[in-house]
This record gives C-alpha cells, sequence and structure tokens, in this order.
C-alpha cells in the first residue's frame, strides 16, 4: 500500500541505501527488529501485570471485561518508557555497528526520544496492540471453553464411572445417619465441633485436616471415609484431596486449560484448581439445593440459602 501510495519516494529511499537489498536491510535493522522487541517487552509487561495482581479470570459479561481492559489501561500508557529505552539500544546497535559512541547513543537514541512527540508517535500502536492481543487472547480462552463444553457434552453418554467420586443423592424416602461431629487438635489443644462449621476438609503429606473458623485441625479420618460418613447433600469431593462444604462455596469461574478456579468463603478467600471433568458434576451438585429445598424443610433439615 505503501509502495503504490509513494511510489517515488520509495524509489528514492531504495537508491539513497546503495539498492534494493541494503534498502531492505536497513529496514530491518531501523525499524523491523527493533520494534518487534518493542512488542516482546509490552506483552512481558501485560504478562507481569496479571501476575502481579493475581489475574486469573474474567467473567464472561460486558461489564467486568469492561472493568478489566481499564485495568490494564496504565500499563499501556506507561509502557513507553520501559520499552523506549530497549527499543532504542537495539536500534543504536544494529545501526551503527562497528562504530559505537556513547555521546551519539545517549543523546540521538535516548535523550532526544523521550519527548512528547515520540511519545504520542508510539501511543496509539501500542494501544491497538495491546488491546488487541488482550481481546485476542480472551476470545481465543473463550472458543477453547466452548469447544471443551461441547466435547463434554457430547462424551457425557460415555463417561466411565471412575469420574462419579461422588456417592449418588439418597432417595428422599430413605433415612439416614450421617456423621455430625468430630474431634481435631492442633498445638493448642483438642476441640470437638460440629461437621458443618468445616470450611473444608483435605490432606497434606498423608495428614488429613479440617479446615474451620477457629483455625486447622488435624482429624483422624480419611477424605474417603469422610465422604462415605458425611451428608453428600452439604458436602461434596470436589477432587481427590478436598471435600468442600456447600456452605462455603463462594463461587467459582474458568480459569485456564480447561481448568476452573473455586473460592470458598473463608477468611483468606481460599482457592481451589478444579479439572473441567470435575466441574460439571461440582454444578450439578450446586443445583441440586434448589430441588432439594422443599423436600428438607418438610423433614426439618437445616439447609444452607
Amino acid at each position: 500500500m505503501a509502495w503504490s501510495l509513494a511510489y517515488p519516494v520509495k524509489m528514492k529511499m531504495v537508491s539513497e541505501a546503495g539498492g534494493l537489498w541494503q534498502y531492505i536491510a536497513l529496514f530491518l535493522r531501523s525499524l523491523l527488529i527493533p520494534e518487534i522487541c518493542t512488542l516482546y517487552v509490552l506483552l512481558t509487561l501485560l504478562s507481569k501485570y496479571h501476575s502481579v495482581l493475581k489475574i486469573k479470570s474474567v467473567e464472561a459479561n460486558w461489564p467486568a471485561i469492561g472493568r478489566y481492559e481499564l485495568r490494564l489501561l496504565p500499563v499501556i500508557l506507561l509502557a513507553f518508557f520501559v520499552f523506549n529505552p530497549v527499543t532504542q539500544t537495539i536500534r543504536f546497535l544494529l545501526e551503527r555497528f562497528p562504530d559505537y559512541s556513547f555521546s551519539n547513543y545517549w543523546y540521538k537514541y535516548i535523550a532526544n526520544t523521550f519527548t512528547f512527540s515520540v511519545y504520542f508517535k508510539y501511543l496509539i500502536p501500542v494501544l491497538l496492540i495491546g488491546y488487541t492481543a488482550t481481546n485476542l487472547s480472551l476470545f481465543s480462552d473463550y472458543l477453547r471453553r466452548r469447544q471443551e463444553d461441547e466435547d463434554r457434552e457430547k462424551a457425557a453418554g460415555t463417561i466411565t464411572p471412575q469420574v462419579q467420586l461422588s456417592p449418588p443423592e439418597p432417595a428422599p424416602a430413605v433415612s439416614r445417619t450421617y456423621t455430625a461431629h468430630l474431634k481435631g487438635r492442633n498445638a493448642h489443644g483438642e476441640l470437638d465441633f460440629p461437621v458443618t462449621d468445616v470450611y473444608f476438609f483435605t490432606v497434606e503429606e498423608r495428614y488429613y485436616y479440617a479446615e474451620l473458623s477457629k483455625g486447622r485441625y488435624l482429624i483422624n479420618k480419611t477424605l474417603n471415609e469422610l465422604e462415605t460418613e458425611l451428608d453428600p447433600f452439604n458436602f461434596f469431593r470436589i477432587k481427590r484431596d478436598y471435600i468442600v462444604n456447600r456452605r462455603s462455596v463462594l463461587n467459582y469461574a474458568y480459569w485456564e486449560n480447561g481448568k476452573y478456579i473455586v473460592r470458598l468463603d473463608t477468611p483468606d478467600r481460599h482457592e481451589i484448581v478444579v479439572p473441567r471433568a470435575r466441574m460439571q458434576e461440582f454444578r450439578e451438585w450446586l443445583q441440586g439445593s434448589q430441588r432439594s429445598t422443599s423436600a428438607d424443610e418438610s423433614t426439618g433439615s437445616l439447609v444452607f440459602a
């Protein structure tokens, strides 16, 4: 496009460079390679910003996406002050090889490039590149999530029993007694507590723990035992090393690579990374509370709303 609109100017530049190949080499040294470095630094800054702020997921609605992209704006606006020295240094090394001069480098490539004109020259391209990369990433994750959901629905009829880790929900007419209290201990002593006070049960280095608002307590029951002894309406084996209490579930959100983050309503907002294959049963278990409310009220059961 540029050649068709300004052919005489381009040919003059080719002639001044000493020929086509020399012009291409100059284009690579002065523009393409340095600006690839600009792109790399910008994308690295955005990635580090996500890591520092622990941005792991974005809700799939326009207000949430808008707030997310506004949070990225300061990084994009200030990125110039990080990538410009890198870009100009690469440009200096490529253009001036092998005749390097520090004064030439400092005044022409560094000091004279930190100006409003250079800043605004980069601003629009950097905004476009930053938000294009961000939205492409969001769109890619959205498509992958949709594909995974479709694959799960297609495979729903062929799921093997090994993924059915949680016990089946008991029939309303069947009466069964579940464990209501447990005993635990920590460095300060022992405690008898109702299981309804437990946020979650977990295992670490072959020791089994109950997490309560009062702290973490060591218990003498395995997760396999607890899975069969606890009321499956209130407790769910969300993964191999976690059993969660329905009351402690705060929310969940898609994370990456087909995995989800389940957040618990603990003082530290504990997060559990859950594989996609387990999330379908988890969601069905959560939705089961709505179908079972009327039955539980009639039998005098305590239901967490």
